[in-house]
């Protein structure tokens, strides 16, 4: 293993924030050049490969969005980190913006920031980039060593009152003091290290799908899936589950198929599985994609459509995909009660998915006030850390007293 030490850059015109990411990353371990000016930068990056960039958006001379295009232009694969107190709204566009110019930007740091939430992000984001490699996601592929966690879905239309009680024989989930039926869960990949941390799927998902390896990445989690389904089956819960297909495997006409044979093979049928497609992954040979979701639908399939709304999809489009949920992507979901413009567009997406006889279910609901104004909006279902984190399936069975 390399045994050097990690190494980081800062690009800021502010001494004061240089020298404060220099202290945290050094008391991390990790060795850390400081540049006040694009040039310099560009001259540290011509001759070192860092594990790490930290880019201000906001500079005299140069503004990161042309930073960004720079590395994108040398094809840097370098995780990032961007740093502002500019308007948040401008910053998470400046995000996507990185992230759809093929870069790895890991996240954003808001100023002013203190010493320890820069020494977590730059652990994080070095671990990211350090721990993953082809080969170690080849061997966990082939061992089927990722693991799957299941969050619950929960209804949220019509709104739970206090001592609200979940009908009989169906399964309840309890928030602060109200319970919440459980309509389904969300099935999610996590390659935990040997040190009990976890790497993000953000970052293995695309490594698989770039090196040929999502196919049987999905298989391993489907199968995973269906036998805990197919176990709760015999014990009498009938649940569903949401697995995320990436459009790589639209190639495969055998797909279907081999999901139903699948299914059949642990007890479970298609009306328990709700496969999970991204809006942007539709803008791929839409023909095709259609093709192969309608066959989908009719083998009994649900189709979600995920991540609503940071897309580029065209409502034609929309209107003629077999889809039966749009789930809210959660940056709306999260700013919806801070923000006029997030709410006005979680309002639309409620009564367009609605209008073409959707059901919508909003993702990354962390508070009850939140899940109260998608209820007032009739959104259907919610997921998030206040209804419950993702969990092994084992541990939800004691949560959901599903014995």
């Amino acid at each position: 293993m390399n045994s050097e030490p990690k190494k980081l850059v800062v690009l800021d015109d502010d001494d004061l924030i240089t020298e404060l990411v220099v202290e945290a990353a050094q008391q991390v371990g990790i060795v850390a050049e400081a540049a006040n000016e694009f040039e310099t930068f560009k001259n540290i990056m011509a001759r070192s490969q860092p594990d790490l960039i930290l880019i201000d958006l906001v500079m005299p001379g140069v503004d990161g969005i042309q930073v960004l295009r720079y590395l994108a232009g040398q094809k840097c694969q370098t995780n990032i980190l961007l740093m502002s107190g500019f308007d948040p709204k401008v910053v998470q566009t400046a995000q996507r913006l990185g992230l759809s110019l093929g870069l790895n930007v890991e996240g954003v740091l808001s100023k002013p920031v203190s010493i320890s939430a820069l020494k977590s992000e730059i652990k994080r984001a070095v671990r990211s980039e350090e721990a993953v490699s082809e080969e170690a996601l080849r061997d966990i592929v082939s061992a089927r060593g990722v693991d799957v966690h299941l969050q619950p879905k929960v209804r949220i239309t019509p709104k739970p009152q206090i001592g609200y009680q979940v009908p009989s024989g169906v399964v309840g989930l309890r928030a602060e003091s109200i319970e919440y039926e459980v309509v389904g869960f969300e099935a999610l990949a996590r390659w935990k290290l040997a040190d009990g941390s976890f790497i993000p799927p953000s970052i293995f998902i695309p490594m698989a799908e770039e090196n040929d390896l999502i196919q049987n990445l999905t298989f391993s989690i489907y199968r995973s899936v269906v036998k805990v389904l197919g176990d709760w089956n015999k014990r009498g819960h009938k649940m569903s589950a949401s697995i995320n297909i990436s459009p790589r495997l639209m190639g495969n006409l055998d797909l279907p198929d081999i999901l139903v044979d699948e299914a059949a093979a642990q007890g479970v049928t298609t009306d328990q599985i709700v496969l999970e497609m991204t809006e942007s992954a539709t803008m791929a040979d839409a023909a095709h994609i259609m093709e192969v979701l309608t066959r989908f639908r009719l083998k009994g399939f649900g189709l979600s459509l995920d991540d609503f709304g940071t897309g580029y999809s065209s409502l034609i489009q929309l209107y003629r995909m077999p889809f039966t949920e749009l789930k809210v992507d959660r940056s709306f979901v999260s700013e919806m009660e801070a923000s006029d413009e997030a709410f006005t567009i979680v309002r639309s997406i409620i009564s367009l998915g609605h209008n073409l006889g959707m059901d919508i279910c909003a993702e990354g609901v962390e508070s009850l006030s939140t899940g109260n104004a998608l209820s007032d909006l009739g959104c259907d279902y919610g997921q998030g850390y206040y209804y419950s984190r993702p969990q092994p399936a084992d541990s939800l069975q004691e949560t959901l007293n599903m014995v």
